[in-house]
């Protein structure tokens, strides 16, 4: 009797522990962070993309041929401007200026923005980054109407805003994230690019539809919404799990318990190791790997719409929804692929470096067919956006491999490695928007076509090269002294 006795004390005893236990974790930091970063990246990419839709209302739609032989059929115009109210003439190959001219800014603050996310902390260069972008994109309609130079400038200053919050939001995760979970909170806190992107070109066409084409309106809206989502970050997130006033010890103690490879004492860190970062193969890897995704997502985020409305001959409001469609199941993808990810991993039934190739290729094979597809698929609206829809969700697997891949490398300089990686393959931003400009001067569907050629080229040959050099250790330069966690051997499988 007096066994039972101790055995039923000792129950009652181990219950407040275990459900303080399951409340610790249905309210932990780490998520609320996840949470906040996902629609702080969901504001980014909106921000960015909301252009690409609103330019086909902004400028009147001219072109050099007034019959494209192997296009689809449209509405019959009487004169050669598609929106009366279009304020603009600025030609395709301007256009792709406009459309690319973010990302110089972009590029430049990857660095800049590495350093100060490494030094101040991820929490606040992720969030006036996000701020600055907001300002500007409430100015964007008052620049266009100057004049296009001050348009690009703008664009470009924008770029400047967003550039370090990739970095940045690497390194507040490389904080916060235990290996463990890496794959779907770091899926889920990247796929908000998509939901950012779905929303602004969804809600974009429809308020131009509902609006009579008042294209001002959907700048300030998304710039409105960045703002009052600053208010919130600054009162919710913090930069490492000891500085949060309020977390619990339950977490305190797992997180630091499952950091692998986070030195809790920055001040002990080295200078950034940047000349044994450019020295690294696996950093070469990713950085080149970077330029495949990032050439087929900025092409789809800022020629998409353009594609659907010139070739397809949506309407305005058609072209914002059919456009956002790719997104909705390459989110989808990207929420599942991240809990697979961490599945196959934790059961053994891949290596993390097994799982980063694997579902990397899958990420860069797919949209590239289904874009060809989609091109040899003719005027079949509904097969054309289908073939887009199913190519382009592939590209979730991406956020769970190689979006990731930078933490495995390097959590103590995650943000400073971001920036290099996300750096070189922005320079697609730079590239693709102005060349695809050049290519399709008459916006025809051959045009399009061996636009999509080139591009599947591009992402094929950039990807085969993150194959051969990839890797899922933490690399020497990661730490200033070897610890008995990483002391050179190699942990890809």
């Amino acid at each position: 009797m007096l066994e039972t006795k101790i055995s039923t004390m000792e129950s009652k005893n181990r219950r407040p522990s275990e459900s303080r236990s399951i409340i610790d974790s249905a309210c932990s930091k780490r998520y609320i962070i996840a949470v906040m970063g996902f629609i702080g990246i969901a504001n980014a990419y909106a921000m960015r993309s909301v252009l690409s839709v609103a330019i086909t209302e902004m400028v009147e739609d001219i072109h050099k041929t007034a019959i494209d032989p192997n296009g689809c059929p449209g509405p019959i115009k009487n004169t050669n401007t598609t929106n009366p109210n279009a304020e603009f003439d600025w030609s395709e190959t301007l256009q792709g200026h406009i459309l690319g001219a973010f990302y110089y800014g972009y590029v430049i603050a990857q660095i800049p923005g590495g350093i100060l996310a490494q030094k101040y902390g991820g929490k606040h260069v992720f969030g006036f980054g996000i701020f600055l972008t907001a300002v500007l994109t409430i100015l964007t309609p008052l620049a266009a109407r100057i004049g296009p130079g001050y348009m690009i400038g703008v664009r470009v200053l924008e770029g400047i805003g967003e550039g370090p919050t990739i970095p940045a939001m690497n390194t507040l995760l490389a904080q916060w994230v235990p290996i463990n979970e890496r794959s779907r909170i770091g899926s889920f806190v990247f796929a908000g690019n998509m939901i950012g992107t779905i929303v602004a070109q969804s809600s974009a066409g429809y308020l131009l539809k509902i609006t009579d084409d008042n294209w001002p309106l959907v700048f300030y809206i998304c710039g409105v919404i960045a703002l009052i989502w600053y208010v919130f970050w600054n009162f919710l997130v913090y930069s490492s799990p000891n500085e949060h006033p309020t977390i619990t010890d339950y977490e305190l103690t797992y997180l630091e318990r499952h950091l692998k490879g986070v030195n809790k004492n920055k001040n002990t860190l080295k200078s950034t190791p940047w000349l044994s970062m450019l020295s690294s193969g696996p950093m070469w890897g990713l950085m080149i790997g970077q330029i495949a995704h990032d050439w087929a997502l900025f092409m789809i985020n800022a020629d998409l719409p353009k594609y659907m409305k010139s070739v397809m001959k949506f309407s305005i409001a058609e072209t914002g929804v059919w456009s956002s469609m790719p997104h909705v199941l390459m989110w989808v993808f990207a929420i599942l692929t991240g809990w697979l990810s961490d599945y196959l991993i934790s059961n053994g039934k891949l290596g993390i470096l097994q799982q980063r190739r694997l579902f990397s290729t899958i990420a860069c094979i797919g949209p590239m067919l289904g874009t060809l597809a989609a091109s040899y698929a003719g005027c079949d609206k509904i097969k054309v956006v289908v073939l887009f829809t199913i190519g382009m969700a592939t590209m979730g697997f991406f956020y769970s491999s190689m979006k990731v891949n930078v933490m495995d490398l390097s959590p103590n300089y995650a943000g400073p490695a971001m920036a290099m990686v996300n750096g070189v393959g922005a320079v697609a931003g730079i590239v693709s928007p102005p060349l695809i400009g050049y290519l399709i001067p008459n916006n025809t569907l051959l045009e399009w076509r061996n636009v999509f050629w080139i591009s599947g080229g591009v992402v094929i040959v950039a990807n085969s090269i993150y194959l051969v050099l990839a890797s899922a250790s933490i690399q020497w330069w990661n730490d200033p002294v070897p610890t008995s966690e990483n002391d050179g051997g190699d942990t890809d499988l």
